[in-house]
C-alpha cells in the first residue's frame, strides 16, 4: 500500500514538474513580449496587465478578441521563447479588414500598431513559426510538422 501511494505521489510530482515547465515557458514567452515593448514605452505607451499566452503550432495563426477604443493608440507585441521563431502580429476589424498601421518582426518578437477608427471589438492575429536554421551557406532541414511553440501577447496604449 505505501509503494503504491509512493508510486502515485511521484507521478504526480513529475506531472507537476510538466506543468512548471511548460508556465516557465509561457511566462518567458511573457517576458520577451515586454522586452518588445520596451522602446514604445519610453515614446509614452503604458502597458496594459492584461496579457496572453499558450501553445499554438508552429505557423498556424491564432486569434485573439480585444475591445479597442477610439482615439487611443495601441501596440500589440508578441514573442516567443524558442529560438530560430518568427512572430508575426496583425490586427483586423470584425469584418477581417487589415487596420494595422505599421508592423515589427524581428528575433522572435513582433508588434503592430493601431488607431482604431470605432470604439468595436477588434481581432489581434499571432502567427509563430519555426524556421529553417542557417549553418554557414546552408541551411538544415526544416521544423517539424505539428510542433508546439509558446507565445505571448500584452499590449500598450496613449
Amino acid at each position: 500500500m505505501v509503494l503504491r501511494i509512493s508510486a502515485v505521489a511521484t507521478a504526480v510530482v513529475l506531472g507537476l514538474a510538466g506543468v512548471r515547465n511548460v508556465q516557465a515557458f509561457l511566462n518567458e514567452a511573457i517576458s520577451f513580449a515586454l522586452e518588445a515593448a520596451t522602446p514604445y514605452v519610453e515614446e509614452g505607451f503604458e502597458v496594459r496587465e492584461d496579457n496572453w499566452s499558450g501553445e499554438v503550432e508552429s505557423g498556424k495563426p491564432l486569434l485573439v478578441k480585444h475591445q479597442l477604443f477610439r482615439g487611443n493608440e495601441y501596440w500589440f507585441w508578441a514573442a516567443c521563447s524558442y529560438p530560430d521563431t518568427e512572430v508575426k502580429v496583425d490586427i483586423f476589424d470584425l469584418m477581417g479588414m487589415p487596420v494595422s498601421l505599421e508592423t515589427f518582426s524581428k528575433d522572435g518578437k513582433a508588434g503592430a500598431r493601431v488607431l482604431p477608427q470605432s470604439t468595436d471589438t477588434y481581432l489581434i492575429r499571432v502567427t509563430v513559426s519555426r524556421v529553417k536554421k542557417k549553418k554557414g551557406n546552408s541551411e538544415e532541414a526544416a521544423p517539424e510538422e505539428g510542433e508546439q511553440l509558446d507565445w505571448g501577447l500584452t499590449y500598450g496604449y496613449r
